[in-house]
């Protein structure tokens, strides 16, 4: 396995899990239905570009713990494209990091 490719899962899992504690605060303060601002959830690093989206949407993408929200154009070649609206793209990770991101998935029992 590619250090890039563990270097990749470990930096779109650490924008997840900054997503996790916004939806929970988005929760607390009772946005529902209002856009709330996430993190794109690309493997830029350095990426700081925001994603508005509902609870409901957020939710939907963290169905699968291998899906990420990101800007639309943030996502790589080997993604698997889920959802592409406006706002925001939804993808899908296969192969070995897709394994690394179920893995380091905060909302598995693993993690």
């Amino acid at each position: 396995m590619s250090r890039s490719v563990e270097q990749a899962a470990k930096n779109e899992s650490t924008f997840r899990h900054a997503n996790e504690t916004l939806e929970k605060k988005a929760g607390e303060f009772g946005f529902d239905e209002e856009p709330t601002p996430y993190l794109c959830e690309c493997e830029d690093e350095r990426c700081t570009k925001l994603v508005l989206l509902s609870r409901e949407q957020y939710e939907a993408v963290r169905a699968n713990p291998k899906q990420f929200v990101m800007v639309p154009g943030h996502q790589e070649a080997d993604d698997a494209l889920v959802q592409e609206e406006a706002r925001f793209t939804v993808i899908e990770k296969g192969g070995q990091e897709g394994g690394l991101v179920a893995e380091q998935d905060p909302r598995s029992a693993k993690a």
